[in-house]
């Protein structure tokens, strides 16, 4: 299994991100890779600007400072994790890209603010969450020691990330709760609709049936993991962050992507759940 790379910047947001990834790694039994990445391209400051020597040493100095802190973070967070550690300059998110060819998941915080410049939600974990091969997570808050929660419907996408959700969830000895949604509409707004209550009951079972075939395989595959099912009316991001209280350990959720940087985007449920959620998001590459 290949290393788990976090983009470092020594915020908060960042700091989150090292205990959560270094935890990770001790569980998967991998390498933690800890990257540093400084931008002194005068772009980012104003055209034809010379940064003075003094500046970029400082510069520097702030992102070596930040690795070694989250090293040490990381060997607190989990004494048995193997920890690496480098320093590189150049744009945030192309940076990660391209280290994380050799790594199975990149993990993120969602706001840094120390000299990543732009080390948040809408910027480089977006960037990287769209455009990755393997995993992304996007560190929100540490999250607790209960489910792991997926979302689930009836496409590839969804199948990547059902299957990675029930690693996740073997690995970390924790209840599955799968959420699938089979209208987006809930049952207030069906009522409106003039659709009876038998009939929302039968619909909502023969989704309840639809669900459990999906994941008989991958029970099969992991018989250790425990299996919550939510299968309701409405709105899909809702329901899988409805889903996810405070406790959840992680959430879980699929992207389609296509490779390179041409209008790739996270799916809208990806993004609102990253954009809202209150425990790690993993976003898993079809």
């Amino acid at each position: 299994m290949s290393a788990i790379l976090v983009g470092v910047d020594g915020s908060d947001a960042s700091n989150a991100a090292v205990r959560w990834a270094a935890k990770a790694a001790a569980v998967e039994e991998v390498d933690l890779k800890l990257v540093g990445v400084y931008d002194i391209s005068t772009s980012n400051y104003a055209p034809g600007l010379i940064i003075p020597q003094d500046v970029v040493d400082a510069i520097k100095q702030d992102a070596t400072d930040a690795v070694h802190a989250a090293a040490e973070l990381a060997k607190q967070a989990a004494p048995a994790a193997s920890v690496q550690t480098s320093l590189v300059e150049g744009d945030a998110a192309r940076a990660l890209l391209e280290l994380g060819k050799d790594a199975g998941t990149i993990v993120l915080g969602t706001r840094g603010l120390g000299s990543i410049r732009g080390l948040f939600l809408g910027s480089v974990s977006t960037t990287v969450a769209a455009h990755f091969h393997g995993r992304v997570v996007v560190v929100a808050a540490p999250g607790g020691d209960g489910p792991v929660i997926v979302g689930i419907d009836d496409s590839p996408v969804s199948d990547a990330a059902v299957a990675e959700a029930f690693r996740q969830a073997s690995l970390r000895n924790a209840t599955l709760v799968a959420v699938h949604t089979w209208t987006p509409l809930d049952v207030d707004a069906l009522h409106g609709y003039g659709i009876e209550p038998d009939e929302i009951a039968r619909m909502s079972q023969e989704a309840v049936e639809a669900v459990s075939e999906r994941l008989a395989g991958y029970s099969a595959d992991y018989p250790d993991v425990v299996i919550e099912r939510v299968v309701i009316p409405e709105e899909p991001a809702k329901a899988v962050l409805d889903a996810a209280d405070a406790n959840a350990q992680l959430i879980v959720v699929g992207s389609r992507g296509r490779g390179g940087f041409k209008g790739l985007l996270l799916g809208s449920t990806s993004q609102k759940i990253l954009h809202q959620a209150e425990c790690p998001v993993m976003v898993v590459r079809s």
